[in-house]
């Protein structure tokens, strides 16, 4: 059984060689590299199984490193090629977004990957990464990376645990699951820049590129989720309640912020939610309406460490999408996000101004879930 299994792996190899050296279609490269790693972990582990049997039969000790078969270097190499096909590829997407010439490896690495607008994990990480270095935000949310439409469960009614009488029958909680539609909304940022793209080398050039587009992407994604209006985009923390007197402390046009304003903002919202809530609101409204209430002699309202700001204990995130004199508070993981494909990127040269065009798209969309998980401080408009 065993070398029949043997066989079996050396011929699925072979097979992969094959594909690698002569592709009739697109290749996932990352599911390559991984099979060839599963192969390789069994055929070791049915190796070490026989080692043992002979040693049974045989009397002698199982040497500590069973000699491989050479087959074994033929894998390594092959994880190798993989790897190499990968660095290719990186570099011959890049340098078809600037329509530069490809060198022959670089041209099998895209034939062999079916490339085309597929952006290399490298880069496509790397802008999810400045995307949230620029969006803190997103960090703060529940979000999801679901292709399509999705429906997430977010935990709503919970119910204290209570005591029980021995032998009495038990009766289910009325604990309840809130279940959140999201579909999926285009998000997208134009870039134009000189054809002196074509002098940077790959590394500058994507470095340039992911920067840009992701400082514009999280940007207009940060806004959704405060502002979003719910039709045809994403819908924001503002539209999550009508705000009321029952879930928002509303400060007078001509007033100025009280301690009372606040800890009034605070007590509306539940324990529940309390416990893990944040504040959201824009430099102006920190400096100008919760640093007076500080005195030093009697209250430390506004705290700060590190760069961070607190209020009452509740940490302070900062955003310009929140107006001036207005703040939330809540909890933040009841809101649910999805980015329902990596941000792609297609390019076009536009002859008339010899410039390229960059174009950087997401696929966005979030709601509130619970809406009673934030409560508003609102800035009355009129007298």
């Amino acid at each position: 059984m065993n070398e029949k299994r043997l066989k079996e792996i050396e011929a699925r190899k072979a097979e992969i060689k094959s594909l690698l050296e002569n592709p009739k279609e697109e290749i996932d490269l990352k599911s390559i590299n991984a099979e060839l790693d599963s192969l390789n972990t069994e055929k070791e582990a049915i190796e070490e199984r026989a080692a043992i049997a002979r040693s049974l039969e045989t009397g002698e000790e199982t040497p500590d490193h069973e000699e491989k078969a050479p087959s074994v270097e033929d894998t390594k190499e092959e994880r190798n090629e993989v790897k190499n096909m990968n660095k290719e590829y990186r570099s011959a997407y890049l340098k078809n977004l600037r329509g530069l010439e490809l060198t022959d490896a670089e041209k099998r690495a895209f034939t062999v990957s079916g490339a085309g607008a597929v952006i290399p994990v490298e880069t496509a990480d790397e802008i999810m990464k400045k995307i949230k270095d620029q969006a803190p935000l997103l960090s703060e949310i529940t979000l999801l990376n679901v292709k399509g439409n999705v429906k997430f469960a977010v935990e709503g009614v919970k119910t204290d645990a209570a005591g029980h009488t021995e032998n009495a029958t038990i009766s289910a909680d009325n604990d309840t699951l809130v279940t959140v539609s999201l579909n999926g909304y285009e998000i997208t940022k134009k870039i134009q820049v000189s054809d002196s793209v074509m002098t940077m080398s790959n590394d500058a050039f994507e470095g340039w590129l992911t920067s840009m587009i992701a400082e514009m992407l999280a940007d207009k994604i940060c806004y959704l989720i405060i502002k979003g209006s719910g039709t045809n985009e994403a819908t924001g923390i503002d539209k999550a309640n009508t705000w009321g007197a029952g879930n928002s402390v509303t400060v007078g046009k001509t007033a100025s912020l009280t301690e009372a304003n606040v800890q009034a903002l605070i007590g509306m919202l539940k324990a529940g939610y309390g416990k893990n809530a944040k504040f959201l609101m824009n430099n102006e409204t920190l400096f100008n309406d919760f640093m007076p209430l500080q005195n030093l002699a009697k209250n430390s309202i506004v705290t700060e460490k590190d760069g961070t700001y607190y209020v009452y204990g509740k940490e302070v995130m900062l955003s310009d999408d929140v107006a001036a004199h207005e703040a939330y508070l809540g909890n933040f993981k009841k809101y649910v996000g999805n980015l329902a494909e990596e941000v792609t990127i297609v390019s076009g040269f536009d002859i008339d101004t010899n410039s390229y065009k960059y174009l950087g798209k997401a696929i966005f969309d979030g709601k509130c879930a619970i809406g009673e998980a934030f409560v508003k401080l609102v800035k009355a408009t009129t007298a």
